[in-house]
């Protein structure tokens, strides 16, 4: 069997794996805010290389369907010269588009025991599929699972996402420094001040970013 697609993204200083997105035929966003599909920067790649985004996208969505966590394993202890040990899922799409995502994210996370997986996602917005992932939080600690936020997100909303624990990853308005709920955002500092490759740098978020899994973080990315 051939490697899990994936790839390296420098901007993040990390490798990745993807899913269709947006305005895809087969589109992996199915919980998705009219706010997030109308501001999308990979639909605006969709309509200008529409070909290749829809061969990519295909390629994307069958090896996702049938990766293992010890096939990818084996792809990242190869000896590259970038680090392994930080991960994304999904920089286009949405990992946790069914619950048929969750064993596939389980198997990784197993398989992968020394590496941290980031997973921003907005299938909290499915009360069956949040309980679900809520229970995944805490069988493969090596997930780091973020609720992806914009400004449809309502104050109900967030207070809920606080009361069950949850990080937030929000975009969309670059003067909303707090959550809903009065909670203070972190900065990304790929975002805020083009500091590329922070988000793969071990010694880098840990602390009050995205990488920590002491409390539940609220990170605030910059409009592009």
């Amino acid at each position: 069997m051939s490697a899990p697609l994936h790839r390296w993204c420098s901007d993040l200083g990390m490798f990745a794996v993807d899913r269709p997105h947006g305005i895809s035929p087969i589109s992996s966003c199915k919980h998705a805010t009219k706010y997030c599909i109308q501001t999308c920067f990979n639909n605006k790649f969709s309509r200008m290389y529409s070909d290749a985004m829809a061969k990519r996208d295909a390629a994307n969505e069958q090896s996702w369907l049938v990766i293992t966590g010890p096939a990818l394993r084996a792809a990242l202890d190869r000896k590259y010269k970038r680090q392994t040990n930080r991960f994304r899922f999904m920089t286009r799409g949405e990992t946790f588009k069914t619950h048929g995502d969750l064993e596939r994210v389980i198997d990784i996370a197993d398989s992968n025991p020394d590496r941290i997986f980031w997973i921003p996602t907005k299938a909290w917005r499915r009360p069956m599929l949040r309980l679900a992932i809520e229970a995944l939080r805490e069988i493969c600690p090596n997930l780091r699972i973020l609720a992806s936020t914009d400004p449809n997100t309502t104050s109900e909303e967030q207070a809920m996402l606080d009361e069950n624990g949850w990080g937030s990853m929000f975009y969309g308005n670059d003067d909303q420094l707090e959550t809903l709920t009065g909670l203070a955002r972190f900065k990304c500092p790929k975002t805020w001040t083009h500091d590329l490759g922070a988000c793969g740098d071990p010694n880098r978020c840990s602390s009050g970013g995205c990488f920590d899994n002491s409390q539940p973080v609220h990170i605030h990315l910059k409009e592009h």
